[in-house]
């Protein structure tokens, strides 16, 4: 191994970066001062501690240090020097992570030898030094090695033996074993995840290689360890064995879970996809005894050991069908995982602990989705896996306080298997399967709904300790999402055992309900109020799991027909019923007895459920017949009509009308009497809002009274909901549903409501608002009623889809409305709430979607729109922009988002084009002026750091300096050469944002300047001439800029080069000089080999293209600028 250590110092003595370049002093040594001041900054980074002697510094500042480590590749043998000399582990880390930083972005700058070097000494430094490392220091250092290892793959056949190497470290010390095994897990993981700023093309390229050459015996590594671990073949103490346990455990895990195929798997999701194993790992994953290797070290293990195996055990059972030469094969592999699977469930092995239950309810959910039913049922034992598999859920679901985020898996098993029951003969395989799987389904149900039912008393007597699960939402809709196949199954005996439970809770329901009156739940005596309690729990359950059933009704036609609507009939009816009872005693009290909040969540899932399933069938149930030739034909209604028909005849509430007005009647209920419950007004208007966006369902809801008494009383007295401060989105919401609905065909003939009548509170609101002095506007009693005005107008605005409907709002508000915008936004600037809501009513009413603001030819409205714009952002931005920040609190809050509102709103006026902006200065109006002024004050006066930090923020600021760059540019060019230039820093900045929004706004602008330039230079124009001033004060404008953008597109990210792109030929042919000496500054950078080369690849860039900036010339060039880049990142050097 010593031979393995040579100085990286002098490998890199020929490379032209090891020299400072700003001083002579060389750097390729490090004394023990320096070293020492080092440790100590890494000291004050990690523990938060100032330093033992020297300066007191922060954390950032140490960071910020330590930072230029990692600047330039002439730092390596300082890295190098702190990893032979220091003793703190500090220091290690630190100057691993640079070396890993710096070799990953200058690795054209070292030849292959060095690189070999490279990796060579730390490989060596590991051997020498690993078992005495902190593991922290130890990751960093084999993330090192693999990264060489990957940018190195093709270059020498040395980076290919890695795993070769490591081997060695395996035949070692137990504690070099460890050490092999953590490097060959980040070897895996490093070859198999994509690295930043190398394309995807390489990644597979080097990925395929590593899955071809290496990962097979990486694999066969990992089992052999466990193996040795099993047999007792390595002498070691408990922590060790424990520690290569893991480590070998995890190793088979990764390889299994490679991307052997390219699908870039999402690991976000739990479940396994089919594992695409290459056919010559066949015998090894065939081999009986490695799954019987897993499942012993599963069974002899603890966590996390035992559930990693258990992990390992999944990924095998979802190995490619075609990896088996024939059936025969597969059978008998399937067979050894049942037999395995009904081993560990008779003998409950490992399963008291809560990560292997989990992975263990995994891999029976798992089983079903990668084998046919088919072939499962031919399987010896069959009968007696599916009779423990059963016990195993029921058993599961009885203790549902400890299993609760692993049932669905269980389900998600249970759903697999009677969904594949049609396409299996019921005599293939074991004899009376069918009918063991229905038994053992309806047992699964019904102990299902007895313990969830049951649940409610125990969370509730267990005060507190106990959490609900109607509370753990994510995990109640999972279960939800798998309970209608299960329970379709074997409907009518579901259905008969629901039905069993529901009635007479209903029953004791009403009776308690008949006792209590019209007093709440809470001023009950205690033990009524908690019988109330548990009842209320026990039917949300039942509520939810009738609106999981109904919603998995299906209209396909193999199973439409065959009477399941009339099962559905009989649990909606109950639940219903059971809403019609919660809204009468509601309404009764006047909103004082209310049911539990969680039953309310319960019937508005429900609801939504039936809402998809039922209601999208009303336009054809009601035309049954047509006229032809004056004489009436009755048609004949088709199958779903009958479906449907027969549903409501079952239901026996009435028609289809009836039910709708029953459900909206709720929602209208829900808005009056549940104001602070947020979460409820929230889903209630979701329900509402999916109700009025379906074709047939939006029909109906015009016939509906409740909804027709929705529209004439929208109001806060009404609907105390609006006047709550945390809802006041939601007014946005309801206002919005209300006139889609009355703007849709026929909509104010049949709510009786015109749009002039709707808006009239609304209206009323505005004059009397209107009619305040300065004084009052701005007192406290008017705020609620300014937030809501505007709320509301913006729901009305956002409905608002063509050029009539947005011209009655237009000519309502203008001109006596229109004052009272700016009056707001002069008094109320400091007050966010406010602000918001008027600022994002403006922004909406000057937004031209599908060019609704659209007026005639001789109307002045357009210009009259853009004027009550400019007077509500200059008095707003002046305002702001004179106010003192805020010393706490959130900023963007309290004034960043308002003038992110603000510039929004000019960047939709500008560019709405309903405008003809030359008037304003033909006929001195100075609105455009003034508008242009203020916002240019407000984008230049946030710090540009705070503008980058906020997204929405700077999409606003660098959408503004696009659009004046682009329509005004002669504006723009008239301004002081400071601003100007504070303009084109701004955009220099935004051009090497990471987000590509961003930086393509950005480049847009550069290529409105560079077009404008080009086009008109030399002409004798007051903008030129402004703009020669400019660059007279700046010449080196448009150099900085090339170099930028070239910079960008050969070693920037790649999310960045289409946007770049396109200014650089407008670019070029506004100032060819610029374009020339970037060419020559980065032909001086490399080497004479390189140069030659790149010198043909600029030739082959500008080879064949026009000097003009013609769409097809555009396109030519930006295709070679993209072979440019590909062929040029090959051999560049930094």
């Amino acid at each position: 191994q010593q031979k393995v250590i040579t100085p990286i110092t002098a490998s890199l003595a020929s490379n032209p970066l090891v020299r400072r370049t700003d001083s002579n002093q060389d750097i390729t040594t490090m004394d023990d001062t320096q070293l020492a001041q080092v440790e100590s900054l890494c000291e004050t980074l990690y523990t938060g501690l100032p330093s033992s002697g020297g300066e007191k510094i922060s954390r950032e500042e140490a960071q910020s240090r330590l930072l230029s480590l990692q600047s330039s590749a002439s730092f390596i043998p300082q890295c190098q020097y702190i990893l032979d000399r220091s003793q703190s582990q500090y220091a290690l880390l630190v100057a691993s992570n640079s070396l890993t930083e710096l070799i990953s972005s200058h690795w054209n700058n070292f030849t292959i030898a060095q690189r070999i070097d490279i990796r060579n000494y730390v490989l060596g430094y590991l051997a020498n030094n690993g078992p005495t490392l902190q593991d922290f220091v130890t990751l960093s250092l084999i993330k090192l090695v693999c990264r060489i290892t990957k940018l190195g793959w093709f270059d020498d056949s040395t980076h290919r033996e890695l795993t070769d190497d490591v081997t060695k470290f395996l035949q070692a010390t137990v504690d070099h074993c460890i050490l092999g095994l953590k490097i060959l897990n980040q070897l895996v993981d490093e070859l198999n995840i994509p690295t930043t700023g190398r394309t995807l093309t390489q990644h597979r390229k080097t990925s395929v290689s590593f899955r071809d050459l290496c990962l097979f015996k990486v694999f066969q590594l990992g089992l052999t360890t466990l193996k040795q671990l099993q047999t007792r073949a390595i002498t070691a103490d408990h922590r060790q064995e424990v520690i290569l346990g893991e480590q070998a455990l995890s190793l088979t895990v990764r390889c299994l879970n490679f991307d052997f195929i390219g699908t870039n798997p999402d690991e976000s999701t739990e479940d396994v996809g089919t594992i695409q194993a290459p056919t010559n790992w066949r015998p090894v994953l065939q081999d009986p005894g490695t799954t019987e290797l897993l499942l012993d070290f599963y069974a002899n293990t603890e966590p996390p050991r035992s559930n990693k195996a258990m992990e390992a055990v999944i990924l095998i059972c979802s190995v490619r069908r075609s990896l088996f030469p024939s059936d025969k094969e597969r059978e008998a592999f399937l067979g050894r995982i049942m037999a395995g699977i009904r081993e560990l469930l008779k003998n409950q092995t490992g399963l008291q602990h809560q990560d292997n239950y989990h992975q263990f309810c995994r891999l029976l959910g798992r089983l079903k989705a990668n084998y046919q039913l088919s072939e499962l049922v031919k399987t010896e034992g069959y009968l007696d896996w599916l009779d423990l598999a059963a016990s195993f859920t029921t058993q599961s679901i009885r203790n549902w306080q400890y299993s609760t985020n692993s049932i669905h898996y269980l389900l998600a098993l249970w759903g697999r298997l009677v969904a594949a029951v049609p396409y299996v003969r019921p005599d293939s395989g074991a004899k009376g399967h069918v009918q063991a799987l229905e038994n053992h389904v309806l047992n699964v149900i019904e102990c299902y709904v007895e313990s969830m039912l049951g649940s409610v008393e125990t969370v509730l007597r267990s005060d507190g300790a106990l959490e609900d699960p109607l509370e753990d939402d994510g995990s109640l809709m999972e279960q939800m999402d798998r309970l209608p196949p299960i329970c379709r199954f074997q409907y009518n005996s579901v259905a008969t055992i629901i039905l069993a439970k529901f009635d007479p809770l209903m029953e004791k329901y009403r009776e308690l309900m008949s006792h209590l009156m019209t007093s709440s739940t809470e001023s009950a005596p205690p033990n009524v109020a908690q019988q109330v309690n548990i009842l209320e729990g026990q039917l949300t359950w039942l509520t939810y799991v009738c609106g999981a059933i109904v919603g998995g009704h299906s209209w396909s036609s193999s199973r439409i027909g065959n009477g399941e609507e009339t099962l559905d009939a009989s649990l909606s009816k109950r639940v219903l019923q059971l809403a019609q009872g919660m809204d009468f005693r509601l309404t009764n009290s006047n909103g004082v007895g209310k049911a539990d909040v969680k039953l309310e969540m319960a019937m508005l899932y429900y609801f939504q459920n039936f809402r998809r399933v039922y209601m999208f069938m009303w336009e054809s149930s009601n035309s049954d017949s047509m006229s032809m030739g004056g004489m009436k034909l009755e048609s004949v209604p088709s199958t779903k009509q009958k479906v449907y028909q027969n549903m409501f005849e079952n239901m026996g509430l009435g028609n289809h009308t009836v039910v709708a007005n029953l459900i909206v009647t709720k929602i209208g209920k829900n808005l009056k009497f549940w104001p602070d419950e947020h979460e409820i007004v929230s889903k209630t208007l979701d329900l509402l809002t999916d109700m009025a966006g379906g074709y047939s369902s939006s029909k109906l809801l015009l016939t509906l009274d409740t909804v027709k008494y929705l529209a004439s009383h929208h109001t806060h007295e009404e609907f105390p909901f609006l006047n709550v401060l945390s809802n006041a989105r939601k007014r946005t919401t309801f206002h919005a549903i209300l006139v889609r609905l009355l703007l849709s065909p026929n909509g104010q003939e049949k709510l009786g409501v015109t749009f002039d009548q709707f808006m009239e509170p609304i209206i009323e609101t505005m004059s009397q608002l209107g009619a305040l002095d300065a004084t009052q506007l701005r007192s406290e009693a008017a705020r609620m009623p300014l937030i809501g005005v505007f709320r509301d107008l913006r729901g009305v605005t956002m409905s608002l889809h063509n050029r009539r409907s947005y011209g009655m709002l237009f000519d309502m508000l203008e001109p006596r409305h229109m004052p009272l915008l700016s009056r707001v936004a002069d008094s109320w600037f400091d007050q966010p709430d406010v602000m918001i809501s008027l600022l994002r009513f403006v922004q909406e009413f000057c937004h031209n979607k599908a060019n609704r603001v659209n007026f005639d030819q001789s109307s002045p409205n357009g210009i009259l729109l853009f004027r009550a714009t400019s007077d509500v952002v200059c008095a707003f931005g002046r305002r702001a922009l004179n106010a003192t920040a805020p010393t706490s609190g959130d900023i963007y809050k309290s004034k960043y988002k308002g003038m992110s509102l603000a510039l929004s709103i000019i960047n939709s006026a500008l560019g709405g084009n309903y405008v003809c902006f030359g008037v304003f200065a033909l006929y001195n109006d100075p609105a455009l002026e003034n508008a242009l002024d203020i916002s240019l004050k407000m984008a230049l006066g946030i710090p540009l750091e705070h503008v980058v930090a906020y997204p929405k923020l700077s999409s606003s600021v660098f959408g503004f300096i696009e659009i004046i760059f682009r329509n005004h540019i002669k504006t723009t060019l008239a301004l002081d050469t400071s601003v100007f230039m504070q303009l084109m820093n701004a955009v220099h900045e935004g051009l090497q944002s990471s987000d590509a929004q961003i930086s393509s706004m950005c480049a847009n602008s550069i290529d409105h300047l560079a077009t404008f330039y080009y086009e008109n230079s030399g002409k004798d124009k007051p903008e030129v001439h402004n703009f020669n001033n400019h660059l007279a004060a700046q010449p080196d404008l448009f150099s900085s800029l090339t170099a930028t953008l070239f910079n960008l597109l050969l070693f920037g990210p790649p999310q960045n080069h289409w946007a770049v792109m396109r200014p650089m030929l407008s670019l070029m042919l506004a100032s060819e000089s610029s374009f020339t000496a970037y060419k020559d500054h980065l032909m001086s950078t490399q080497d004479s080999t390189n140069q030659a080369l790149l010198n043909e690849s600029f030739n082959k860039l500008l080879s064949d293209v026009n000097r003009s900036l013609e769409s097809s010339n555009r396109d030519r060039f930006t295709q070679k600028l993209t072979a440019f880049r590909v062929s040029t990142r090959g051999f560049l050097t930094l």
